[in-house]
């Protein structure tokens, strides 16, 4: 198969209530990685994400660590099937999912980095009033230029060429929301989120999380594992840290990273973890890329299917 196949992992947004139970019940790597994030965790993230309730799950830190687990879970599940990546990419938080699938940490490992990142920015954010709010119709230039003129609001997310994340003072992304309104947007709303991520307010955050990572014993990516915010392949131990500290702070350029992996001749798309936002934000960038979901037994089962009848052409 000459076309390169790609795993993408999704961040916040992508939980829901029932994430993974199926899987749980059908596959035995499931039921590992979960267990063991349950007694890392010292509570049943396995029971919130399989029951809920949908409030608490959905608070910031637990969806990060759901999201994270159960796309481990699909990682481990899609390598005993014999199906590899040629490239790993994150969707913010989904980044360190996808360096776990690049073997740069064990899930135990990882699953601390997560907590700690989370912790990290959630302590940040108390010391400001921020938010985010999705603006929908303009593109990335056009936002730029509203939140360079309103300052302490900017870009945090190009989901799509006219799907836009802003992030900032909350003051600041209300009035963003107005004029983009005004300048013709379809529509602006904010979105559940506890701080302003990937914003300059972050930027301390970034430096704790490198400080506290620093002397960690990571391993170099086996596969590229291409960061969201550079838009380079990770290639050494010192860049992983460095770019996953950076990423705190920075945008991610969603739409230039899919961009970038059809020139690299990305064909075939995995999204491994919960839901289909990876999906549906890929059909909007670029319509002939074929993405494939993994969110349930079903999914999982299709996707194993059709790669191996693509790898057999």
């Amino acid at each position: 198969m000459n076309d390169k196949v790609v795993f993408l992992y999704p961040g916040q947004g992508a939980q829901h209530v029932g994430m993974g139970s199926d899987l749980y019940q059908t596959y035995a790597e499931a039921r590992r990685v979960f267990d063991w994030a349950d007694r890392l965790l010292g509570f049943s993230l396995s029971r919130l994400c399989f029951e809920g309730p949908e409030e608490y799950l959905n608070k910031d830190l637990n969806a990060q660590f759901a999201i994270y687990t159960l796309s481990c879970c699909l990682t481990d599940v899609l390598r005993v099937k014999g199906i590899f990546p040629d490239t790993v990419c994150g969707y913010s938080s989904g980044f360190y999912a996808a360096a776990y699938a690049g073997g740069c940490f064990d899930f135990d490992q990882g699953l601390r980095i997560v907590r700690r990142a989370g912790e990290i920015l959630l302590n940040e954010g108390r010391k400001i009033d921020g938010s985010m709010a999705v603006i929908f119709g303009l593109s990335p230039e056009n936002v730029d230029h509203i939140c360079r003129k309103i300052q302490h609001v900017e870009i945090s997310i190009v989901n799509t060429p006219r799907q836009i994340i802003i992030s900032g003072l909350d003051a600041s992304v209300k009035r963003a929301m107005a004029l983009a309104m005004d300048d013709g947007a379809l529509d602006a709303y904010k979105i559940s989120a506890e701080t302003a991520y990937h914003s300059e307010f972050m930027k301390h955050g970034s430096k704790r999380l490198l400080r506290e990572i620093g002397h960690q014993p990571l391993r170099k990516p086996l596969v590229p594992l291409l960061s969201y915010l550079t838009l380079n392949d990770i290639t050494n131990q010192k860049d992983l840290k460095s770019t996953m500290a950076a990423q705190l702070s920075g945008p991610v350029m969603w739409v230039d990273l899919i961009r970038m992996l059809v020139r690299r001749n990305a064909r075939l798309l995995i999204e491994v973890g919960p839901g289909y936002l990876i999906s549906r934000t890929v059909r909007w960038i670029d319509r002939s890329l074929q993405v494939m979901a993994t969110s349930t037994t079903e999914d999982l089962t299709a996707t194993i299917d059709s790669y191996q009848r693509i790898k057999s052409k």
